[in-house]
């Protein structure tokens, strides 16, 4: 069945489209007010852009046929949302942290290709090698209100030690505390999951592309094997995967809007949300997938 004459492909990718404007009007909005956040606005309102440019990517990547690359974009959609809502509400500190995260990276980075493979590390003046450890080490320790030191990143291989998961519970806990909707731990356990084989090249994420079965015209090799062909897809022309990649997109570009509509108190955004999810349960209580669960 060709995307194009699938009617539920058509109604998913119009919900993209449509979630894709609501992002970009409350964040390109001449009236978004920062609602007393400090620096931590800045860091998180670029990562909600650069989501909602996901969203867009994924559009193009399922419109094209490349559903597996579509749904590993959802996982990369779903960490930059989970990261702005963490720095959002969690401060100018965790802010601060995820920027000085590349001072970090830098320094270890260059480290293990000038061990690994010399020939490929840049080749820095004495001084900028200097000045680049001297970032590291700034970035690396953290001061605590009691004038002790500790690490700032933890295990070193990420801008902070807590996992997703353990940042969508705290973006829960403190939009709760706030007395608004908590759905990021949904939006992990629903979207995150979900995406993560395919990005990590799991066996999950190839099986489709396998088309294996025993030609029953050809005998047996002999009593202990069956001899078997192996067809491979280079191109998967079902929309399944398609529509579940945009719908799952979806999912995540809705809960970031609510967000963004509850955190910044905007009215208009609010009534746009309520307004789609209406539309949106109405055509599920027809057969189809809300968006609004993950």
């Amino acid at each position: 069945m060709s995307f194009m004459r699938n009617e539920n492909y058509k109604a998913t990718m119009q919900d993209s489209v449509e979630l894709g404007r609501g992002i970009q009007r409350i964040l390109w909005s001449k009236s978004l007010d920062s609602h007393g956040f400090g620096f931590e606005f800045a860091v998180s309102y670029v990562l909600f852009l650069r989501a909602e440019r996901s969203l867009a990517a994924i559009r193009l990547l399922v419109r094209e046929g490349l559903t597996d690359d579509a749904m590993a974009l959802v996982r990369v959609m779903v960490e930059k949302v989970i990261n702005a809502e963490y720095i959002l509400l969690g401060g100018a500190e965790p802010a601060m942290d995820f920027i000085q995260f590349g001072a970090f990276d830098d320094w270890r980075t260059y480290q293990e290709i000038s061990e690994r493979h010399p020939s490929l590390a840049p080749q820095y003046k004495k001084q900028v090698s200097k000045d680049l450890k001297r970032m590291h080490d700034e970035a690396r320790i953290k001061i605590l209100p009691d004038g002790s030191a500790k690490n700032r990143y933890g295990r070193g291989h990420d801008w902070i030690e807590l996992s997703l998961l353990k940042r969508s519970q705290k973006v829960d806990a403190l939009l709760k505390e706030r007395r608004l909707p908590a759905k990021t731990c949904m939006m992990f356990d629903g979207s995150y999951k979900r995406s993560a084989q395919y990005l990590h090249g799991s066996f999950a994420s190839i099986v489709r592309s396998i088309d294996a079965g025993r030609d029953k015209g050809k005998p047996l090799i002999d009593s202990g094997k069956v001899e078997v062909e192996v067809g491979i897809r280079l191109r998967d022309n079902s929309p399944k995967l398609g529509v579940d990649a945009l719908a799952t997109a979806n999912a995540v570009a809705f809960q970031m809007l609510a967000f963004l509509a509850d955190v910044l108190s905007q009215q208009k955004s609010k009534q746009w949300v309520m307004a789609f999810a209406k539309k949106n349960v109405a055509r599920s209580s027809s057969g189809s997938r809300s968006i609004t669960s993950c």
